[in-house]
């Protein structure tokens, strides 16, 4: 590591460990959430807006500096052993690096298991393909280390509850694809993660739209219109959030996203209740 970049974790691991122990809440002491959140004004409605102001403004990486992001953000998380980083969509831990320096980046892959590469849990296509981001295509606060055969059956299907009975795959962390369970409100293929996953990409989700919010001139699909989140998908994620409150390792990812890589941060991690004053994602 480079003198600069151990610095840097270090404050970060330094700041994570203030946030340990802190679930579901807003600490005003750790890490300088009070002057970055000094703007907000709860009261004065308008909170999505305020909030795009704050954190859409943010470093954005490159592509390929995911990787190595992926390796600081993501490493030993769960079970999890350290210098192996976390899969969001199966139970398989990975070591960083490309298969000729002896890691298990993707690369091609046949089944689950093989390698892992960098999801987008809002699916690029739905914003019109990469170059259409406007730097969500790197933005790490949506994007997880997952199994490259999982993200590909996954594909750009969107998040819903599915039956086990009808499921069509179900991956070794229980996440499972197949047809939409009834009464969500869509009828179609739905992607369910893992139940320990959904409180995490349904912030994730919420971050995006209003990090991006009205930046997206496309695309109408089954569960966003641009950067807006559609009622039926809203509402699950909406369930999920309430259901999965935020957990010490998704503080500290937030932790160390803003301190060593994006200098944002994620507002429905750092205050949960902000969810329920924004009426419409």
């Amino acid at each position: 590591l480079t003198a600069t970049l151990f610095l840097a974790l270090a404050s970060s691991s330094s700041a994570a460990a203030g946030l340990r122990g802190l679930v579901g809440g807003y600490n005003e002491t750790a890490s300088g959430e009070t002057s970055y959140y000094s703007s907000i004004d709860t009261s004065q409605g308008g909170l999505q807006a305020q909030l795009h102001t704050l954190i859409s403004p943010h470093t954005v990486l490159s592509y390929s500096q995911l990787w190595g992001a992926f390796a600081i953000v993501d490493e030993s998380r769960f079970a999890c052993s350290p210098t192996t980083i976390n899969d969001v969509y199966s139970t398989y831990c990975w070591t960083t690096g490309s298969s000729t320096d002896g890691g298990q980046q993707c690369g091609s892959y046949k089944k689950e298991g093989d390698c892992f590469n960098r999801e987008h849990s809002w699916p690029k296509s739905w914003w019109g393909g990469f170059d259409a981001g406007q730097g969500a295509q790197t933005d790490l606060f949506h994007i997880f280390p997952t199994d490259g055969y999982v993200n590909g059956r996954r594909s750009n299907f969107p998040f819903g509850l599915v039956d086990t009975a009808s499921a069509t795959y179900t991956s070794t962390n229980g996440a499972k694809l197949g047809p939409c369970s009834a009464g969500q409100g869509f009828e179609g293929t739905c992607f369910e993660p893992a139940d320990e996953f959904k409180g995490e990409l349904a912030r994730a989700m919420f971050y995006l739209a209003t990090a991006y919010m009205d930046q997206f001139s496309c695309c109408d699909v089954d569960a966003v219109n641009g950067s807006r989140i559609k009622l039926w998908q809203e509402t699950m994620l909406r369930s999920w959030h309430s259901a999965h409150p935020v957990s010490n390792l998704e503080l500290e990812r937030n932790e160390e996203i803003y301190t060593v890589y994006q200098h944002n941060r994620n507002p429905f991690i750092d205050n949960p209740t902000w969810v329920d004053l924004i009426p419409d994602f």
